[in-house]
């Protein structure tokens, strides 16, 4: 279970996204709201939750100094931030802070499952749900280790199901069944999401080439890559390292 914090002054907001969560989630707990920057420094601390959405305008204090305090506490959180405002200044800030998403008001129910979605899928826990009445065992967690380890390893490689499977000493759909609940997203999701992560880590800190990233990343075609890359960001390999070169972070480690 998945635990999210959600941070505005505005009850309506507040509200809007505990009732969307609660109709079209089954893997999150909500926690108790916070309408101020103290509150939510508070509740952070109490509960750790794993998600953060927060309103960036808040009373009290910035949003981002906000993330920057939680971060420290907990460096794997996953935040989303919605604003009134839609200036590039803040959306820079944002990509800098290592957002998961940057949502505009007012909240489009759509965008912000998609962003949800993505920021549960992102945190690679093993059982984010119980699977039927059955917790999961001590193997099955040693067996998600040792399957993300492989990919980590070996992502830059022709890796697929069946290269997995074989890995494992198990069965091609066990694998793929498996992997899909435990860590929330397919095979493919994944080695792509991961790939396209590295990629952007060396656009944004190396001179090497689309071509050598893409090569660097398992992509043996740099025009299927940046097709991918563009469907995946929103803006080719190119327009990514011209935006952002420079600016990268450890996920973990961003803070302002």
């Amino acid at each position: 279970m998945c635990r999210l914090m959600v941070v505005s002054k505005n009850s309506q907001d507040r509200l809007f996204i505990r009732q969307l969560i609660d109709t079209s989630f089954l893997n999150i707990k909500v926690l108790p709201d916070a309408s101020n920057g103290q509150e939510a420094l508070e509740i952070a601390e109490k509960y750790l939750p794993e998600v953060m959405i927060i309103d960036i305008d808040l009373p009290d204090v910035d949003g981002f100094f906000i993330k920057k305090k939680i971060l420290k506490l907990l460096p794997n959180l996953k935040t989303i931030i919605f604003t009134e405002k839609q200036d590039f200044d803040s959306v820079h800030m944002a990509l800098r802070c290592g957002v998961m998403d940057y949502l505009v008001k007012p909240l489009d129910a759509k965008e912000l499952k998609l962003s949800i979605d993505r920021s549960v899928k992102s945190l690679n826990q093993v059982s984010l749900m119980d699977f039927g009445s059955k917790k999961p065992t001590k193997n099955a967690k040693e067996h998600v280790n040792l399957m993300l380890d492989y990919l980590h390893e070996h992502y830059h490689e022709e890796i697929n199901l069946t290269t997995l499977a074989a890995h494992m000493h198990l069965n091609r759909h066990y694998v793929s069944r498996f992997f899909k609940e435990a860590i929330g997203m397919n095979f493919i999701e994944y080695l792509t999401n991961y790939r396209i992560e590295t990629a952007k880590k060396l656009l944004m800190t190396t001179n090497q080439s689309i071509t050598e990233v893409a090569l660097a990343v398992g992509y043996i075609d740099p025009t299927y890559f940046s097709k991918l890359f563009k469907k995946e960001e929103g803006m080719s390999p190119h327009q990514f390292r011209k935006t952002f070169q420079g600016n990268y972070v450890p996920a973990d480690v961003r803070v302002l």
